[in-house]
């Protein structure tokens, strides 16, 4: 019976996240991929929650580059909740936006949209 407990404790154990996670919420902003105009108003919600260890920043990137502002440190342990208004790109062409969450362990959780300028 010992043994039992000890295997579903491990087993349970193993299922908790150890990674953070980043989800991008409501359909009045943008959770996938999509298309705009040049310059067109970028809107995103998200939702970043710690998994093993506590959240320690928040970036916002396009291209691989960290926007202006970011990353963001001064944000709460266990679930990050915020939203951004961003004019976007003038010149036509795929632009990939990537929110990051990093824990205290270095961990990265990840969410990427493609926006793509027409």
């Amino acid at each position: 019976m010992i043994i039992m407990l000890l295997l579903a404790a491990s087993i349970s154990g193993c299922e908790k996240q150890k990674n953070p996670s980043v989800t991008l919420l409501n359909d009045k902003f943008i959770i996938s991929n999509t298309s705009i105009g040049p310059g067109g108003l970028l809107k995103f919600k998200w939702e970043a929650k710690k998994g093993k260890a506590d959240l320690s920043s928040f970036s916002v990137l396009m291209n691989g580059q960290d926007l202006p502002g970011y990353p963001e440190t001064t944000i709460p342990a266990d679930v990050y909740l915020d939203s951004t208004f961003l004019e976007g790109p003038g010149q036509t062409g795929n632009y990939t936006f990537s929110f990051q969450a990093t824990d205290a362990d270095g961990n990265i959780g990840d969410r990427s949209v493609v926006i793509t300028v027409e």
